[in-house]
Parts: C-alpha cells; sequence; structure tokens
C-alpha cells in the first residue's frame, strides 16, 4: 500500500504569491498613512501645549508692579492715559478710583511705599530680582523647545522633536474707544490687531504666542490674547462667631 504525501497544489500556490504581493504592495502607502497620522497627533498636541502656554501668561500678574501682595493687584497708572480711564479726584484729591467706578470698588490705584502712585513698567522684560515668572511682561521675547525628552525615557513612549518651538512676545497695544468710554455702547478697536502696537505703557498687553518648525518657517501658527489694567477683587471678609 502506498502511502500518501501531502502537497500545496499549483492553484494554491498561486494565490499564496499573489495575496503576498499585494500586501507587499500596501506597506507602503500604509507606513506612509502611519507617518501622516503621527504627524497629525503631534501637531495637535502642539497647538494644545501653545494654547495652554498663553492660558498659563494670561494668568500671570498684568505687571511686576501688581505682584505685590500687600498692594492687592492694583489698577496702575500708564503713559498713554485715556481721560476717561485716569483716576477720579475731587478738588485735587486723588480718589483711588476711575471715573465711573462704585466708590466701595476695590479694583484701585495704590500708593508705593513713597507715596507715589504705581505704574505700569516702561520695558517689558523679565526683571533680574525674579526666579520664575511672575508677570506678563517675564514672556516677552521668551523661546522654548516644544517638546523634549531624555534619551532614556524613550519606553515612557514620549517623543521628541526639536524642530517645534514655541515663541512668545508681549507688547503695549493701543487702548483707545472709537467712541469713547463715556458712551452707553462702546466701540472698541481690535484688541488683536498687532498693528497698533505702541512703544509707551497703555492699560492693554497683546500677547502673541507662535508655534513653528524650524525645519520649515512656512509652517506656523500664531494665538493671541489681551490681558488688561484693571486691578482684581477683593474677597469680601465676614467674621463668625
Amino acid at each position: 500500500m502506498k502511502k500518501m504525501r501531502s502537497a500545496i497544489a499549483l492553484l494554491e500556490l498561486i494565490f499564496s504569491i499573489v495575496i503576498i504581493a499585494i500586501t507587499l504592495i500596501s506597506v507602503p502607502n500604509l507606513i506612509k498613512t502611519t507617518s501622516n497620522a503621527s504627524k497629525e497627533v503631534i501637531t495637535q498636541e502642539s497647538v494644545s501645549n501653545a494654547s495652554s502656554y498663553a492660558n498659563m501668561i494670561m494668568s500671570s500678574f498684568w505687571d511686576e508692579n501688581c505682584s505685590d501682595p500687600k498692594y492687592e493687584n492694583p489698577i496702575l497708572y500708564v503713559q498713554k492715559e485715556d481721560a476717561n480711564l485716569k483716576e477720579l479726584n475731587s478738588s485735587g484729591i486723588l480718589l483711588g478710583r476711575r471715573i465711573g467706578s462704585a466708590q466701595t470698588t476695590p479694583r484701585r490705584f495704590r500708593n508705593d511705599l513713597s507715596g507715589n502712585r504705581l505704574s505700569a513698567s516702561d520695558t517689558l522684560q523679565k526683571e533680574a530680582s525674579d526666579g520664575e515668572p511672575d508677570d506678563v511682561d517675564d514672556f516677552n521675547n521668551r523661546s522654548v523647545n516644544l517638546v523634549q525628552r531624555e534619551a532614556t525615557s524613550v519606553a515612557a513612549g514620549e517623543y521628541k522633536d526639536i524642530s517645534v518651538a514655541l515663541a512668545s512676545t508681549v507688547n503695549y497695544i493701543n487702548d483707545k474707544a472709537d467712541n469713547g468710554y463715556n458712551k452707553q455702547t462702546v466701540t472698541f478697536n481690535n484688541p488683536f490687531d498687532s498693528t497698533k502696537i505702541e512703544t509707551q505703557s497703555t492699560n492693554i498687553k497683546l500677547i502673541t504666542v507662535t508655534l513653528k518648525s524650524t525645519n520649515d518657517p512656512s509652517k506656523k501658527i500664531v494665538l493671541r490674547a489681551f490681558s488688561c489694567n484693571i486691578g482684581s477683587s477683593k474677597l469680601k471678609e465676614r467674621l463668625f462667631n
């Protein structure tokens, strides 16, 4: 009795070769699709980081002269001051609040230890006395690589793209209302207009965060926000017996 040996039919072999060929042809497309998807993920993460960075700047003090807690984040004097935003006075006596503000408002102009009204910084830069940035000005002309990692941290799932960087600038911009502030309806200039940058201090600071690739300068995303010189509220204290 003869033994039967298993064998692959010629037709099955042809089908196998065709399937393998199709698979090999599609591999480059699969790799390209995966690569593009990875780039999209990195782009989205970069935009998210840029937005978080802008929010971090916005959460800082408006000016270095607002950062001392004994002054309770005051309204500051600025060089280019609108007449309707000046400090209210009565018979030459400064009252500490802006025109139209309630007498009890906590958002007030305040004196420094020498008795002078606190003013906005003339230059927008990080002060030498600051360790970590604490006010909006500290982020002017600041550039950082967006994502970095040590070579040993690959296992943690981190990635590295040193060509992506964040750059932030801070500028004073025009704070004039088109029809004045003493109107029921105020028409205001576009606070995001970077063409209206002022060389002297105003009541509005424009914050610009630019996300860019050093490998391809044409690829960049710009986020803008603004922060105003309005002081901060003070929580009302209540005594309990």
